[in-house]
């Protein structure tokens, strides 16, 4: 998470930027020992440790330090802000008190309502994109939603209107990356499920908005979804290879085949949802900082590309494997394989010379980059081998997501000059294809090509974007709560606060991609 500069504080400074974290932590009315451990970590900027102490011995009565108005530099406030919506969701949880916590140490820093509102919610955003999604269906009303909180019982949801008492409800739970796909059903979703409308009330602090409790009204089955909500670990990648033990209670192991060369033992990995804590950098990739609790630590970033050790197919997607008999490709192998051994031998020796630590979980960080150099390979012979403008328009997304998580890893590396060739390769793979592209994919490329514009100071084309995405909608068609509907919404504001913060996106006022202190 991004700290303000803490060199440039006075003592007074720092010691209100202590007691806003010690108080953010208690704000929900308790602190367990993880909380505890993480705070005197993030406190330990204090020069004074007795100071320091005092800290934790109030925290431990459950108590929240006094704050007083504080006179300080903007922009230092706005990262002490910043830093404090960011904390308020490392929990995975987001309580009315804690809001009401924000909102008292922004307006202590002399900050508006608008922009303190601006704020929550992007931190709720963040925090609810990692949740379970799905579909809700009531009347003509149909939207998109993230589950809270879910049971055997029910689903909890936030809509942005009121339902009637007890009106009936069909709830569609999305298929999220890791989940098991079955044989039958909808690719996005799981089967319906009937339920009906609990109780409700209004968010607080978010008027028109309100928190929803739907009863599930009949029996649960596999093909719901929901018990792969609640147990995870009982539906990893189902596979013909089955199961293996990994070192890391975080991660979970299936033995998947290769489509290619029929090699039947190679490893995939899934990682508990929200096991970890992570922060996006400028271009929203993430970087696993923590665990979020008691599971072992895993950098999910070096080891989410799966390799075949026999002729070097990489990728971070499950559906490139087979894991059943009747599992069928998504492309065409024959055409995959002309010219393949060629193009990936260099890149599959260094692999295979490496050997086991190469395709385990416990890979380092260069042999990770070498992992995503044999997935951008792929992902080339994808390109190359796409049938129509959709397929090979997804390909070149997926090569470009590996690219730009490539690129935070050699940055992080200090192998910067190879980090922003990454980028360009990037504008290079999506610029040609970009008016091909439809619908959320295109808003999310506009995004993606003008933070990237940004970053090299090429303000001109990055206009062009930003004119793309404010011309999007101009009649107001969008109908409000579908999918591009709300990532029109996402997208313009995630364009709009780049353009906003340009003068510190820039290469020349970054040492890496991420903001903090150094900045």
């Amino acid at each position: 998470m991004q700290l303000p500069n803490l060199e440039e504080m006075s003592a007074e400074e720092k010691q209100w930027f202590a007691n806003s974290i010690a108080g953010m932590v208690v704000a929900d009315g308790h602190a367990d020992q993880s909380e505890m451990v993480f705070l005197r970590e993030a406190i330990n900027f204090l020069d004074d440790k007795d100071k320091i102490e005092k800290l934790m011995a109030i925290i431990k009565d459950g108590k929240a330090p006094e704050l007083s108005p504080l006179d300080i530099d903007p922009k230092q406030a706005f990262l002490m802000l910043k830093y404090l919506a960011q904390l308020m969701v490392a929990d995975a949880d987001l309580s009315p008190k804690e809001i009401g916590y924000f909102l008292l140490a922004g307006r202590l820093l002399s900050f508006n309502n608008e922009i303190l509102t601006k704020l929550w919610k992007s931190a709720r955003a963040l925090l609810e994109r990692d949740l379970p999604q799905a579909i809700v269906e009531t009347g003509s009303l149909k939207a998109r939603v993230s589950l809270t909180k879910v049971d055997e019982t029910g689903v909890t949801f936030r809509l942005g209107k009121a339902l009637m008492p007890k009106v009936k409800i069909m709830l569609y739970v999305l298929k999220s990356v890791h989940s098991e796909r079955p044989l039958k059903g909808d690719e996005k979703h799981w089967d319906p499920l009937s339920c009906i409308m609990e109780k409700q009330h209004q968010v607080k602090f978010d008027e028109g908005h309100y928190v929803i409790r739907a009863r599930i009204e009949q029996r649960l089955f596999e093909d719901h979804g929901i018990m792969q909500i609640l147990n995870p670990e009982d539906f990893a990648v189902v596979s013909d290879g089955g199961f293996f033990d990994t070192e890391k209670d975080s991660l979970l192991g299936s033995f998947l085949k290769c489509y290619v060369c029929d090699n039947k033992k190679i490893k995939f990995y899934v990682l508990h949802s929200k096991s970890m804590i992570t922060d996006l950098n400028i271009f929203g990739i993430p970087s696993f900082v923590r665990s979020a609790g008691e599971l072992k630590f895993c950098d999910f970033n070096l080891i989410q590309v799966v390799s075949c050790s026999k002729c070097g197919f990489s990728s971070h997607d499950k559906e490139h494997f087979k894991r059943m008999e009747t599992s069928e490709p998504t492309f065409s192998v024959e055409e995959f394989s002309k010219g393949w051994e060629e193009k990936i031998e260099p890149l599959l020796k260094k692999a295979q010379e490496i050997g086991e630590p190469f395709y385990g979980e416990d890979r380092d960080t260069q042999q990770a980059i070498l992992s995503y150099d044999l997935a951008i390979a792929t992902f080339e012979q994808m390109v190359s081998i796409a049938s129509n403008d959709e397929k090979k328009g997804a390909a070149l997304r997926k090569k470009a997501s590996m690219l730009m998580v490539q690129a935070e890893m050699l940055m992080e590396s200090q192998n910067r000059d190879a980090a922003e060739e990454n980028l360009k390769k990037v504008v290079d793979a999506l610029e040609p294809v970009f008016e091909s592209l439809k619908g959320v994919e295109i808003m999310r490329t506009c995004v993606l090509l003008f933070q990237i514009k940004i970053y090299v100071n090429d303000l001109q084309s990055a206009a062009q974007y930003m004119k793309f995405l404010d011309n999007y909608d101009p009649d107001k068609k969008l109908k409000e709560g579908t999918e591009e509907y709300k990532e029109l919404k996402v997208s313009s504001a995630k364009l709009k606060a780049t353009f906003d913060d340009r003068a510190i996106f820039t290469k020349e006022a970054m040492t890496h991609f991420h903001l903090d202190e150094e900045e």
